[in-house]
């Protein structure tokens, strides 16, 4: 990288069907008085300034910040960050996603209340991104190192949000009901049988998981046994029955029913497209 003047790395990768995965990583030295936005991402994004000053502005609140500070973007968020005219920022960043990506986010030291961190242990986040944006390549071992990478970044905010760094967050019926359906969609499950799991009624699961997800707790089961099922087909030859089987659906003729509904294609069409890229 050159030591003085402006300078954009920015490295992009496609979306993929996982629990948590880089999108995209890079460095840049801004220009004087460079901005993005106002506008939304589609996926999380952290910052760490190296060096400079600028403004992050969100939900109507402007931050100051400058070398040491962090700030997160979260999915669709209107955002604008920029600059300094006169010290412009240097920073390092990863984008990321994936289904369990909101899960990992709760418990981190951010929030939707509070995305910036201001001299917060930039000694270790910056190694940590590096080891990400150094990690980066297309290749499915490129793909797992980065991944692997990601991960042991969200155990350190989450560490740190367990001892106080965000404050601890109580978790509702909600946050642990997605624990519950991620670790056990394979098995077969009724909401009422979830609810009775979770000790709360069913209106009030309901409620909750609409309130935080945007889905009711039925619609994200099947949306996440329907995004498993795409890995499957995906990935590997098995027939229409083992990806059912595998994915919680005792009667593959349903399953497939439920795949064209979500998908738009039937199981076996989706896996002969899909396997034809690889």
């Amino acid at each position: 990288m050159p030591e003085h003047g402006a300078y954009k790395d920015s490295k992009k990768l496609e979306r993929q069907m996982a629990s948590l995965y880089v999108l995209n990583t890079g460095r840049q030295q801004c220009a004087p008085g460079y901005g993005w936005g106002p506008g939304v991402r589609d996926h999380y994004l952290l910052h760490l300034i190296l060096s400079g000053t600028g403004t992050y502005t969100v939900g109507g609140a402007v931050y100051e910040l400058s070398a040491g500070d962090s700030f997160l973007i979260y999915p669709n968020t209107p955002v604008h960050y920029c600059a300094d005219k006169e010290e412009p920022w240097e920073y390092i960043w990863v984008g990321f996603d994936g289904l369990d990506a909101p899960r990992h986010m709760e418990r981190t030291v951010f929030s939707a209340d509070a995305p910036v961190r201001r001299q917060w242990h930039a000694e270790a986040l910056a190694p940590l991104l590096e080891d990400i944006y150094r990690a980066y390549g297309t290749s499915p071992a490129a793909r797992l190192a980065m991944a692997g990478r990601l991960y042991l970044l969200l155990a350190f905010l989450t560490e740190q949000g367990a001892a106080g760094g965000g404050g601890e967050r109580e978790e509702s019926a909600a946050s642990i009901a997605v624990e519950y359906i991620t670790s056990h969609y394979a098995q077969p499950m009724t909401m009422e049988e979830l609810a009775r799991h979770l000790s709360v009624s069913q209106s009030s699961l309901y409620r909750q998981f609409v309130r935080r997800y945007g889905i009711s707790p039925k619609r994200f089961l099947m949306e996440y046994r329907m995004d498993r099922a795409c890995e499957l087909l995906s990935e590997g030859n098995y027939s229409v029955q083992e990806v059912s089987n595998s994915v919680g659906f005792e009667d593959p003729f349903y399953f497939s029913r439920a795949f064209r509904e979500s998908k738009g294609v039937s199981p076996k069409q989706y896996a002969a497209e899909h396997r034809r890229r690889r």
